[in-house]
C-alpha cells in the first residue's frame, strides 16, 4: 500500500512541477512549489517507513 501511495504521490508531484513551470503568475508558482515541498515531506516519510519494514 505504501509503495502504491508513493507512486501516486510521485505522479502528482511531477504534474505539479509541470503546472508550476507553465504558470505565469508568481503566486500560482509559489503555491505549486509549496505543494511540491509538502509532497516531498510525505515521500520522505514513506521512504523511511519502507526502510523500517
Amino acid at each position: 500500500m505504501l509503495t502504491y501511495n508513493r507512486a501516486s504521490l510521485k505522479m502528482i508531484r511531477n504534474n505539479l512541477h509541470v503546472y508550476a513551470t507553465e504558470a505565469s503568475e508568481p503566486a500560482a508558482q509559489n503555491t505549486y512549489h509549496e505543494s511540491m515541498m509538502k509532497i516531498d515531506d510525505l515521500l520522505a516519510n514513506i521512504d523511511q517507513k519502507l526502510k523500517q519494514l
